[in-house]
């Protein structure tokens, strides 16, 4: 079985209050060995801690490239991203459908590919890989890619090693995705993975209710290669970082 590699988003975990070097060097000490959607300012600081950075965000999570009326503005933002991302050695950038606000679910997906079309090859030229990712319709309302047909239609359409999935076991859950059998049998289009409590997006222990113990030994035994990043919410993040990373090493003993 392969080693259980973990991530941490700055976005849920971090604090104003936290000093970055003192902060990344307890995730280091803690077993990460990556961040994400740190902003430039701790960078240096990641690394300096021996972390990677593996991802930023592209804009366009609400106002997305669903509707093609958004792709002249959004487009060369995106392509912005990559370029960023690809200066600075960040491996992925993080696409988004947007919200429906009136889009059909008939239409959003050769909207989408329109889009895609537009942004793999510069994704292609500069060795970065669009993740895209789907989200749960209770946390973000109207958001159109609710379940895991629309992102895996969209990366089949495409089939490149530069479109993959990010695939989030708790927002999946909540929409009443069977996670394993999602996972494993699409596990050459799934580039990373998102982890939270559920219901209520808290930490992912015994007292909740998505069973990440078979989850993760099933993807381990699949061959899946890539980060489990943890992304839930609690007042006590190094602490629970702390937890997370000895569960998910009892989870992928052999």
């Amino acid at each position: 079985m392969q080693k259980i590699k973990l991530s941490a988003p700055d976005w849920c975990f971090y604090r104003k209050e936290f000093k970055p070097e003192e902060y990344y060097g307890q995730l280091r000490e803690a077993g990460y060995g990556a961040v994400e959607m740190a902003p430039p300012e701790r960078w240096k600081a990641l690394r300096g801690a021996g972390l990677k950075l593996i991802n930023i965000g592209a804009p366009g999570m609400e106002t997305g490239l669903n509707n093609p009326e958004n792709h002249p503005g959004l487009i060369p933002e995106i392509l912005d991203t990559v370029k960023l991302a690809s200066d600075n050695g960040i491996p992925q950038v993080i696409i988004f459908s947007g919200n429906r606000k009136g889009i059909a679910d008939s239409a959003w997906l050769e909207n989408c590919k329109l889009a895609v079309e537009k942004l793999l090859p510069a994704a292609q030229n500069k060795n970065v890989t669009l993740i895209f990712e789907m989200f749960n319709g209770f946390d973000h309302q109207d958001y159109q890619a609710d379940n895991s047909k629309f992102g895996f239609d969209l990366v089949r359409a495409f089939d490149s090693a530069n479109l993959k999935i990010l695939y989030d076991i708790y927002h999946m859950h909540r929409m009443g995705e069977n996670v394993i059998s999602d996972i494993t049998s699409n596990l050459k289009h799934i580039a990373h993975l998102h982890v939270a409590g559920a219901p209520k997006r808290n930490f992912p222990g015994a007292s909740q209710e998505i069973a990440y113990p078979a989850i993760t030994a099933a993807v381990m035994k699949a061959g899946y290669k890539g980060y489990w990043g943890m992304e839930f919410i609690t007042p006590a993040p190094l602490e629970e970082l702390e937890r997370a990373a000895g569960l998910w090493a009892e989870y992928g003993r052999d």
